[in-house]
């Protein structure tokens, strides 16, 4: 009985290394991929586009990958470092990014660095974020912007009979509140306080409150094209958007008023005249409120 058992166990212990040898075989190598960041060089909004310099290294078991950036192209790629299971690359390149405005302009734009094996599918490579490593020089910046967030991801992508793993730097940035609020809003409210001052002006002189209404309201329509000149052609709304909507809302506001008290005094009834315009004006708070309450939040889910 002893025998017998002894040489199945024999005949077994081939088998099961054969099997573990197998499914070894199968399994992904893993790389550990990471990245320094050294500097954004230049965002393009209006192309949709930035240019990134960095140093690139993968800590690997077998052989180096032969990867390729998805969504962009090196203009400079130096191997700075190589021994045994890793090589380092300094890399100078420029990137494709769908840029989002629908906050503009407080959006917050990621940047993204897309890697993948240009051979070895998910079978056989699969990366790994260094997070360790990993991140932005202290000394990094982008004119206008102020970083926000690194991130570093391992994701699958399909493609048709196979998966790639692919490999996803982002560098999260925002605008600067301060420069965005001079540059953006301080100009279009003084604008407006101008448009608002025609109620100062006797409703009797309708001639030229209209014409301080329509003027302003000129001026608004052509600062907002001046300011949208930067982005490119949007199928939806952005925030500065529907601010401008609520902009234009009170100038027709405030240009009816000055109609209808034009029309009251053309019949001779200058002391109605006073009195509705002495309503509009108590009013005013409440029409701008409402506004930017609608333009700004109610119809935001449907631009």
């Amino acid at each position: 009985m002893h025998r017998k058992s002894l040489i199945i166990l024999l005949v077994m212990i081939p088998i099961f290394c054969l099997n573990v040898g197998h499914v070894h075989a199968l399994s992904p190598s893993q790389v550990k991929a990471g990245i320094w960041i050294i500097s954004i060089d230049k965002v393009d909004l209006a192309a949709g586009t930035f240019s990134a310099d960095f140093y690139l290294w993968f800590h690997y078991k077998d052989t180096p990958p032969n990867f390729e950036f998805i969504n962009g192209a090196p203009s400079r790629i130096e191997k700075t470092a190589e021994r045994e299971g890793y090589v380092e690359y300094r890399v100078k390149a420029t990137f494709v990014q769908q840029y989002n405005f629908k906050s503009f302009p407080f959006d917050v734009q990621n940047l993204n660095i897309i890697i993948e094996d240009k051979s070895l599918n998910m079978s056989k490579l699969v990366f790994v974020p260094d997070y360790e490593e990993s991140g932005l020089d202290p000394q990094a910046y982008v004119v206008g912007w102020q970083f926000k967030d690194f991130m570093a991801e391992s994701v699958v992508h399909e493609y048709p009979g196979e998966n790639y793993s692919r490999i996803i730097f982002t560098i999260s940035i925002q605008r600067e509140i301060f420069p965005v609020f001079m540059k953006n809003f301080v100009p279009i409210t003084l604008i407006t306080l101008i448009s608002l001052l025609s109620f100062a002006v006797s409703i009797q002189n309708y001639s030229q409150r209209i014409s301080i209404g329509i003027t302003t309201l000129f001026s608004a329509v052509a600062y907002h094209l001046a300011t949208l000149s930067t982005l490119p052609p949007l199928s939806y709304l952005t925030l500065f958007d529907r601010i401008m909507l609520a902009i234009y809302s009170l100038f027709l506001f405030n240009i009816g008023v000055s109609v209808q008290g034009m029309r009251l005094v053309d019949r001779k009834q200058v002391e109605r005249a006073i009195v509705f315009e002495d309503r509009m004006q108590k009013l005013l708070p409440i029409v701008i409120i409402v506004l930017l309450i609608f333009f700004t939040i109610i119809i935001e889910p449907f631009t």
